[in-house]
């Protein structure tokens, strides 16, 4: 089931807007998503190796955005 997953995540990142993807994939991963965003970041910067500031940036912000909705999910599902 994973292998399928990972083989989509990977090919999501040779398509033109990778980047949206990528952005996608921090998000989701943050949250509940069991495939680490790596598997795109790896492929795109190879393929634009002057690029690699803005892709880690971008996986950077997605993650952080990514980690405040899961945060705001549990503090609403989970009043103390």
């Amino acid at each position: 089931m994973f292998k399928d997953l990972l083989k989509k995540t990977v090919a999501l990142a040779g398509r033109k807007s990778a980047k949206f993807f990528l952005s996608f994939v921090c998000i989701i991963e943050s949250i509940f998503f069991p495939i680490p965003p790596d598997v795109m970041i790896i492929p795109m910067t190879m393929a634009k190796r002057l690029q690699w500031a803005i892709i880690a940036s971008i996986a950077s912000i997605s993650s952080v955005i990514g980690g405040c909705i899961g945060y705001a999910i549990g503090n609403f599902f989970i009043k103390i």
